[in-house]
């Protein structure tokens, strides 16, 4: 089982994060996690091209989002991928990328 390491978690298959969401979102929040979920697709393939620009550009969009929408960790994640990517770290985007996927498939919303 892989386990994936945050600056304060560490993810993997088994765990659950609960993430409680104003429930004026519940229309959008799954919308934007999948919206995540293909991201992470793109970035892989970005990462493959060296593609720092494009790269950048998706992070600080996640940097600027996760908040927002309750995701602080998101915010997080595209901070430390944006660093990654202005000193043209791949291995550092590629090992922000696998975290993001690991948050994402541990998450659960609750609406309140």
């Amino acid at each position: 089982m892989d386990t994936f390491t945050h600056e304060y978690a560490i993810y993997d298959s088994s765990d659950r994060i609960m993430v409680v969401c104003d429930a004026d979102l519940d229309d959008i929040i799954p919308e934007y996690l999948e919206g995540k979920r293909t991201e992470c697709l793109q970035l892989r393939d970005l990462v493959n091209k060296a593609d720092c620009t494009e790269i950048r550009s998706i992070a600080h969009g996640m940097k600027g989002s996760g908040g927002c929408y309750g995701f602080p960790v998101i915010s997080e994640i595209g901070t430390s991928m944006e660093s990654a990517a202005k000193t043209a770290n791949m291995h550092g985007v590629l090992e922000q990328v696998y975290i993001l996927e690991a948050y994402l498939g541990c998450v659960e919303i609750r609406y309140e």
